[in-house]
């Protein structure tokens, strides 16, 4: 009689992969502002023009779903398993960054803000819980904090990426936000 033996993954991967979504994660909110306002400003004067309360409901949908996202997060991960909720995060998130990277209406732009904001908030809880399980007693708050420095590192390539494609002149303005989200 032979036993199937599951082969664990490596501990250090896991929380690499996981821990590239709070890379992600962090991108993702950074570049909304930064992306908002450089849209805000492509579309003046066209028939796609931002209001003020447009620009304020999309940078608040994007925040709100990542707060109720968060909650419900964790809870799919257990009743569905991670994996797949981290799969459909990650689906989301692309789906909703396809969507404010090259829609212009507002109507498209605010359900890309959501598909994004609801991937934020649920991959959290499920990455950060998947970390913990596979990492071996006396290294988990290490491999935690290795997902708060990509988190920090996302902040950085956002800002960073935001600084170099900020100068947009003319038509090359959309083109500069689409680099961002994109």
């Amino acid at each position: 009689m032979s036993t199937l033996v599951k082969k664990q993954p490596n501990p250090w991967y896991v929380a690499v992969v996981s821990g590239m979504a709070s890379y992600i994660d962090s991108c993702a909110i950074i570049t909304s502002g930064t992306a908002l306002a450089i849209y805000q400003a492509a579309f003046a004067g066209t028939a796609h023009a931002l209001s003020n309360i447009q620009f304020g409901a999309l940078e608040s949908s994007l925040t709100l779903c990542i707060a109720i996202a968060s909650i419900i997060g964790g809870r799919l991960g257990d009743l569905y398993g991670r994996k797949k909720v981290f799969a459909v995060t990650m689906c989301f998130i692309i789906l909703g960054a396809l969507m404010v990277t090259f829609g212009k209406a507002f109507p498209i732009l605010l359900i890309g803000q959501i598909l994004i904001g609801c991937g934020v908030g649920a991959d959290l809880p499920v990455s950060l819980a998947t970390i913990s399980e596979t990492a071996p007693d006396g290294q988990r708050g290490k491999m935690l904090g290795f997902s708060d420095i990509l988190w920090v590192v996302g902040i950085l390539a956002a800002y960073g990426t935001g600084v170099a494609v900020s100068k947009g002149i003319g038509d090359t303005v959309l083109l500069s936000g689409q680099i961002m989200y994109g």
